[in-house]
């Protein structure tokens, strides 16, 4: 799963000394540890407006109702349908660290799952990705069997959303990786 552009990032890290105080205190606290994301955050400081955006709509993840397994899985689905070596070595990490087993995680990043209810939304994201959000009514309901809540649904569409946009940067950028990278699992399953 190697970066389209070998040599390097092809958009450069911005400095974080010439972002608002505030913004710069909030990405800094983020920066290190399992959940760090200090490669792409710096790329993303290039438009701090943006910036600020997208933490605020990762904190309000935070606090949704889906798990933060299910969501560590999602992102492990996504950042591999969309081939980005920086979200699924993140979302390894993540994962890992959530106590999620290296055969779950191959599973996950293949869109399936031991727990119903995770396979459901993997599979509902990953045809929302490759679609495009044009799904039928049955593969809807396909999920409404697992998940009964509308809340929960949007929910998991605002996770894709938010993986879905780190993984189209990631892969522009050629983000360097923060976390030790993923191995392939094509054809390992």
């Amino acid at each position: 799963m190697g970066g389209m552009f070998e040599n390097g990032p092809t958009i450069n890290a911005a400095t974080i000394d010439s972002l608002p105080a505030p913004l710069r205190l909030e990405l800094q606290s983020l920066m290190g540890g399992d959940r760090s994301l200090e490669s792409f955050l710096r790329i993303l400081a290039n438009a701090p407006l943006i910036l600020e955006a997208f933490l605020v709509f990762g904190n309000a993840l935070d606090k949704c109702s889906l798990t933060p397994e299910l969501q560590a899985k999602l992102f492990l689905a996504i950042g591999e349908l969309t081939s980005s070596s920086y979200d699924v070595s993140a979302a390894s990490s993540r994962a890992k660290s959530l106590g999620i087993s290296d055969e779950e995680i191959k599973r996950a990043r293949c869109g399936l799952s031991d727990f119903p209810l995770h396979e459901a939304a993997l599979k509902f994201a990953r045809r929302l990705v490759n679609r495009h959000g044009h799904l039928k009514a049955t593969e809807l309901e396909e999920l409404r069997l697992h998940v009964r809540s509308e809340r929960t649904i949007v929910e998991i569409v605002a996770a894709v959303a938010q993986m879905h946009f780190t993984a189209l940067l990631n892969n522009l950028a050629n983000t360097p990786l923060d976390h030790p990278p993923a191995q392939e699992i094509r054809d390992r399953l």
